[in-house]
């Protein structure tokens, strides 16, 4: 598989995870999974959010990273 297909996938995770945390915050997520807590679901959602930034983070490629690094000549 190539690195452009394998980074795409990796964003489309990243999407979809804070698509997974919109619903969460929204109460939407509750019909469907039954938290026995509210502590549970704000550690479900604080997850969810933490794994779409990590994945939206790993999806970009390191050639645009250093686009944007000003300290770089």
């Amino acid at each position: 598989m190539k690195a452009s297909t394998k980074n795409f996938l990796t964003f489309l995770g990243g999407i979809f995870s804070f698509y997974i945390t919109y619903l969460t915050t929204q109460g939407i997520l509750q019909q469907y999974i039954h938290f026995s807590d509210p502590l549970n679901e704000m550690a479900f959602c604080i997850c969810a959010f933490t794994l779409g930034a990590m994945c939206i983070y790993c999806g970009i490629p390191q050639r645009h990273w250093n686009k944007l690094n000003p300290f770089k000549s």
